[in-house]
């Protein structure tokens, strides 16, 4: 991930700007401090011009290594045992998935690097882009009900933000516009666990996304979709656990 960081030009605070991922944990992802997530592995393709199938190939084994999918049963058994004994093994487990997660982006990067020996020699290698743009996994009332991230709509030059507010106790929201797939979708972040966001629009189903977990207030959260080519007159509420509805619109 460092190599096709680099390729791309990409500062650190770049990627924080570019995507829903801090300055702070882009440099922990990147010196295999932290493991890292499958969506960073995306954003980072996304912003850096690359297609990402072959850097979530390498991610998902390095996945399967550290989760112990796998391994063996009698791996996992003598592994079990051990753990029994030893409380750091887990932590350990951690550092070289993440760790490995970095070297195989490195490598990944490096093979996107290489000339191809079978091309002609006067042909230059390949140039990265930072302001590509891909073709969505659906348009329009395809996108109805579907995960923005899963289908691509919020890649880089492929969204605008339409409306945003962030309110007193820190909980912000977004009415976010994807131009490539005419569609809208609401995104949150600094949620509270029970908050929810509603999205709404005339004539569509409302779209809702809940802070379930502790996790869920440390990341983002998105709504599915709701076909839109223009974003007027969507409708995105904040419904707190605790405290009275407040909305925004476009």
């Amino acid at each position: 991930m460092r190599r096709l960081r680099e390729a791309a030009g990409l500062s650190l605070s770049e990627l924080a700007v570019r995507t829903p991922y801090s300055k702070s944990s882009w440099a922990r992802y990147l010196n295999g401090e932290k493991p890292v997530p499958y969506e960073a592995v995306v954003a980072l393709c996304r912003v850096a011009g690359e297609r990402p199938e072959r850097l979530l190939a390498l991610w998902e084994l390095a996945d399967a290594e550290w989760s112990g999918r796998g391994r063996s049963a009698a791996e996992a058994e003598e592994e079990a045992e051990a753990e029994a004994g030893v409380r750091h093994g887990r932590r350990l487990r951690r550092v070289v998935f993440a760790a490995g997660v970095v070297v195989a982006a490195g490598v990944c990067a490096a093979v996107l690097l290489l000339p191809d020996e079978s091309a002609d020699s006067a042909v230059p290698p390949p140039t990265y882009s930072t302001g590509a743009t891909y073709s969505p996994g659906c348009t329009g009332r395809d996108c109805d009900g579907q995960d923005p991230v899963d289908m691509g709509c919020g890649g880089d030059n492929m969204v605008t933000t339409a409306a945003q507010r962030t309110f007193a106790d820190g909980q912000r929201v977004e009415l976010r516009h994807g131009t490539a797939c005419d569609a809208v979708w609401a995104r949150a972040t600094g949620l509270r666990i029970g908050d929810r966001v509603e999205l709404t629009r005339s004539g569509a189903d409302p779209k809702e996304v809940r802070a379930k977990v502790r996790n869920d207030t440390t990341r983002y959260l998105a709504t599915t979709m709701t076909p839109a080519d223009d974003p007027a007159g969507t409708r995105v509420c904040l419904i707190p656990a605790k405290g009275e509805r407040v909305c925004i619109e476009a």
